[in-house]
């Protein structure tokens, strides 16, 4: 094991009432979801930081056009407000605003289920009906959704340990 990989069961308490299967059903459950949300945060915050950048170099070339006109005489800012366009035009094409909403609703929906898996551990009110039209709801939802993270869920695997 490396030293870089965190265990994703750190519960302080697990029911006395759930058995040995029930127990393995739920964290095998929770290893699933836990990567899911994972990829998705970290898909989250790749597009934050595109859309941070795309804004930034779009006010630098839009300010710059502005100084430079004033000193040459306006040719300049055509070609530097040609500039900022394009990196708006970018964004718009890759719907970054979109994939920002949608990878935050998967990641969140995912933490959501992650809370009811536990609190169904530590209660040991294991109720298999719900649990599970929870979590193809929720897959359903994502699959139609949201943007594929398939580079994350590689990564996960280096992080974290069953």
């Amino acid at each position: 094991m490396k030293e870089s990989q965190k265990n994703i069961f750190n519960w302080n308490h697990i029911s006395d009432e759930l058995t040995e299967e029930q127990i393995e059903e739920l964290k095998s459950y929770y290893h699933t979801y836990h990567k899911k949300c994972w990829a998705y945060k970290q898909a989250l915050k790749r597009f934050k930081k595109h859309k941070l950048l795309g804004n930034s170099l779009s006010i630098i070339f839009a300010s710059g056009g502005l100084a430079s006109s004033i000193a040459t005489g306006g040719i300049s800012l055509v070609a530097i407000s040609t500039a900022a366009l394009l990196i708006q035009g970018w964004m718009s094409h890759k719907n970054l605003d979109l994939k920002i909403q949608n990878c935050t609703n998967a990641y969140q929906s995912y933490q959501h289920l992650l809370n009811e898996i536990k609190d169904m551990m530590r209660s040991g009110n294991f109720n298999s009906s719900h649990i599970y039209n929870t979590m193809k709801n929720i897959d359903d939802y994502v699959t139609d959704n949201s943007p594929i993270v398939d580079k994350y869920l590689i990564k996960y695997d280096e992080k974290f340990i069953r």
